[in-house]
């Protein structure tokens, strides 16, 4: 019986990279590499944009907080007024 353990089941699947041959990358390869990255240096956000989302995050924590204040208010209040009422279906024995 062969063992069908995960272990040789990878090392079945990874003998298939033997059979890979190696290529020689072209010589402008790494200065293209080392261009991108420099240029992506120099990218930045302006701070304008910065203070823009900074002050929309304030604004809607702010409105999401008096939101649930408002509903927490209400919400007992409707409590309190369904507990006050008492129903009247009661049984009497007489």
């Amino acid at each position: 019986m062969k063992n069908k353990s995960s272990k040789y089941v990878m090392e079945d699947q990874l003998r298939i990279l033997e059979n890979i041959k190696e290529v020689e990358a072209p010589s402008q390869l790494y200065s293209q590499i080392l261009r991108k990255i420099e240029n992506k240096k120099n990218e930045f956000v302006s701070p304008k944009w910065i203070l823009m989302a900074a002050a929309m995050i304030i604004i809607l924590i702010s409105f999401n907080i008096k939101l649930i204040d408002s509903k927490k208010d209400s919400s007992k209040s409707d409590f309190d007024v369904l507990f006050m009422i008492k129903s009247q279906n009661t049984f009497s024995y007489e």
